[in-house]
């Protein structure tokens, strides 16, 4: 199909809703999650047109931090309690939402290495397998709470 959807809901990618789509529509819901919103906030705007005023902010509200010292935070905190306990593996939804809240939002994400991303991507999918939103606003605290 070359309409832009599947038919089924995956961004038109067939690739199980991975597509430029998803990840957008991800990116909205996380930013609204985020700012404290509980409905699903409106579509973005098209490439290159104005935020309209009292949008919900892109970006990830920390401060600027070293990767080593975000990664750190995270891997801390994915593996508290665990003592011998073992946990299912993030899937692959996992990792797309933590490179969307945090890698790719973080304000200091353009030093960062590919290296780096990867692995904090895997933490924090770690923190979002286990404890969903509340893993993310929890890392949030903790990573203001260093400032």
């Amino acid at each position: 199909m070359t309409g832009g959807g599947d038919g089924n809901g995956q961004g038109g990618t067939g690739r199980g809703g991975s597509g430029p789509d998803d990840e957008a529509t991800a990116r909205r819901l996380i930013a609204a999650w985020l700012a404290g919103e509980a409905a699903e906030p409106a579509p973005a705007p098209a490439a290159g047109a104005e935020r309209p005023a009292g949008a919900v902010p892109t970006g990830w509200c920390v401060p600027p931090a070293a990767a080593r010292e975000v990664i750190a935070v995270a891997r801390r905190m994915a593996l508290h309690g665990r003592q011998g306990r073992t946990w299912p593996a993030p899937g692959a939804e996992h990792l797309m939402l933590a490179r969307a809240l945090v890698v790719d939002e973080h304000p200091s994400a353009a030093a960062w290495s590919e290296c780096e991303r990867v692995e904090l991507a895997g933490w924090i999918a770690v923190l979002v397998r286990r404890f969903g939103e509340d893993g993310v606003q929890q890392l949030t605290a903790a990573l203001v709470a260093r400032s």
